[in-house]
């Protein structure tokens, strides 16, 4: 399952991590080297206040890790809405994409597979993550909904794809739920369970204890 989910939580995580460094670090370089610029090549021109308000905005900003001007992919709610905004007391980001756009970040060959076994499309799947970005939590929660899926079929492919996986796989009860847990070569743990026509299940996540707690939160 791991190589089929895994990639996938990464790659949003990964999205959440590229948006939020471009927010704040793609305004410094256009505002603040324009003043200078500017004050260079006409050193007759009288200074304005202008020049030393905006870079000072664009360091806090920056600063700050605000994304004043960019946002998150959030194009299907109602999913994102399935995972918790807060855990252990952290708040967490949340977005979320659908078809070509996240397998656009993602090519994956096992989730392709998948899809073809289910016999849906890229329109048919949608991906939400909330995510930690300060890393106190210690977890990731994820949804991949796969529009109109059986979900004994759906139960079925991703079975397929935990014991191909090479990774560890066993069930256990955590959080009150029957759930797939996969322990990767490099020990990293997740856990999965099927809700009617979607994945749910968190990651990242370092001791059982952790992911009861977490899986606790899902419905």
């Amino acid at each position: 399952m791991r190589r089929l989910v895994g990639p996938l939580a990464a790659s949003a995580a990964i999205a959440i991590l590229v948006v939020a460094c471009g927010g704040s670090a793609t305004p410094a370089p256009t505002a603040t080297p324009a003043p200078a610029a500017a004050a260079s090549v006409a050193p007759s021109a009288s200074p304005s206040p202008e020049p030393s308000v905006a870079p000072s905005q664009s360091a806090a900003a920056a600063a700050s890790g605000a994304l004043p001007s960019i946002g998150l992919p959030n194009q299907d709610t109602n999913l994102e809405a399935v995972l918790p905004s807060s855990f252990g007391g952290v708040t967490f980001t949340k977005l979320s994409m659908k078809g070509e756009q996240f397998l656009g970040q993602s090519s994956s060959a096992d989730f392709n597979k998948a899809m073809s076994a289910l016999g849906l499309t890229a329109a048919d799947v949608s991906v939400a993550v909330a995510a930690d970005m300060t890393g106190k939590a210690g977890v990731t929660f994820i949804a991949i909904r796969f529009a109109g899926a059986d979900s004994s079929k759906l139960s079925q492919v991703f079975q397929a794809a935990s014991q191909a996986s090479g990774d560890v796989v066993s069930s256990v009860n955590l959080g009150g739920k029957d759930v797939i847990k996969t322990k990767s070569t490099n020990g990293d743990l997740s856990y999965f369970y099927i809700k009617n026509d979607t994945v749910l299940g968190v990651s990242g996540v370092k001791d059982d204890a952790t992911a009861g707690a977490a899986l606790a939160v899902l419905p």
